[in-house]
């Protein structure tokens, strides 16, 4: 129930007639030794898209030089992995466009060179950016700098489609007798280890019951968060990046064997 998956559901919805989609939950317990809730507690989005298209999580941005180059060019790597869902090969370009989140100001703009996707097939298309001077994101509001990286999908002159990515310039290093650094700066992570739950609101990811949560963590002097023990909703990662908090997101909290007779835990559907 916290890891996001879909379905294609494309053969099966009938054009220009009213089709009915139903979601439900086969909650199988025990399967935690937590409350973990029941029900629809995340998003269900229905996405629309062309048949050539950006894959599901298509982009991954870095920054892999950032330590040396902070405060100059900052060379910025976009691998996208584009769908070419239609019977025939596809030739496409994309167009990156970086901006600081919220405002449309250009900092940083490329475009490749034509490339082909073969019909039911995906290719991943890889380009730089430089990036002049980007700001760094740091911890607190008031240092969490984000950027936007919208990447647009051209078959001839047609924009197919368009994806955003969040991206916040920061690198992390550790070391056996000062510990953690945030972009060069030694930092202490005083945080919380923070189920998803919300009290009386149950597990449901309530946008602003999240954000007020994370305000209240800071007035106490959190600056990290650990998730605990499953992925986070994306409406925490999304508050913590646009807050200034640091997030260790939890994969799950059983491996091989059950815990504590939850016969239906982690342990039963993944070795």
């Amino acid at each position: 129930g916290y890891t996001p998956f879909s379905f294609d559901i494309t053969d099966y919805v009938e054009f220009d007639q009213e089709n009915v989609i139903t979601v439900k939950v086969d909650h199988q317990t025990p399967s935690s030794r937590w409350y973990s809730g029941s029900g629809i507690y995340r998003s269900v989005n229905l996405t629309v898209m062309d048949k050539v298209h950006v894959d599901l999580y298509g982009t991954q941005v870095s920054t892999p030089n950032l330590k040396s180059e902070a405060g100059k060019d900052v060379t910025m790597n976009i691998a996208t992995t584009v769908a070419n869902e239609g019977a025939e090969n596809k030739d496409v370009v994309l167009v990156h466009t970086l901006y600081e989140k919220g405002k449309k100001d250009v900092v940083a703009t490329e475009t490749t060179s034509a490339a082909t996707v073969e019909a039911g097939k995906t290719a991943k298309i890889d380009a730089v950016l430089k990036v002049n001077n980007p700001k760094l994101w740091g911890i607190g509001k008031a240092n969490a700098n984000l950027y936007t990286v919208t990447t647009e999908v051209k078959v001839g002159d047609a924009v197919v489609d368009a994806y955003d990515t969040e991206y916040g310039f920061r690198y992390t290093e550790y070391y056996q007798n000062t510990g953690f650094y945030l972009n060069g700066q030694p930092v202490k992570l005083q945080g919380v280890c923070m189920h998803h739950d919300q009290g009386s609101l149950g597990s449901e990811a309530h946008y602003r019951a999240i954000e007020r949560q994370v305000e209240i963590l800071q007035e106490m002097g959190c600056n990290s968060i650990r998730v605990t023990h499953n992925p986070a909703a994306d409406a925490l990662i999304e508050i913590c990046n646009e807050k200034g908090v640091l997030v260790i997101d939890e994969l799950f909290d059983g491996w091989m064997y059950s815990k504590n007779g939850n016969r239906n835990d982690y342990a039963k559907w993944f070795n």
